[in-house]
């Protein structure tokens, strides 16, 4: 039984993935609504995955190497991208998400 739920889990996730990729752009531009500076860091991001902890979503972003000066201020900048993500998904699709906190792989 564990590992059907198991399963089903890593196909939304996949799935869920694939559409948070697909819609990059347009989460972005809620979150340049928020932090213009943090959009432009986020813009060669990547959503690479998405895991259950707590209760909540963390959703995994491989991001490219800033320099010093582009300067990511976590955990205030994985914030604006989390709201941004949450308020795309209600706006777009009308979906009520967790709790969401983002992951910054660089």
């Amino acid at each position: 039984m564990e590992q059907k739920s198991r399963a089903r889990h890593d196909s939304f996730a996949e799935q869920f993935t694939f559409v948070l990729h697909e819609h990059w752009s347009d989460i972005l531009q809620v979150a340049h609504r928020h932090s213009p500076r943090v959009a432009t860091l986020f813009q060669a991001a990547t959503p690479t995955g998405l895991k259950r902890v707590d209760g909540g979503w963390q959703i995994q972003v491989l991001a490219k190497r800033v320099t010093p000066r582009e300067k990511l201020s976590q955990p205030r900048d994985n914030e604006v991208l989390a709201q941004a993500i949450r308020a795309w998904a209600h706006s777009t699709a009308q979906l009520k998400l967790p709790r969401i906190t983002v992951n910054l792989e660089l």
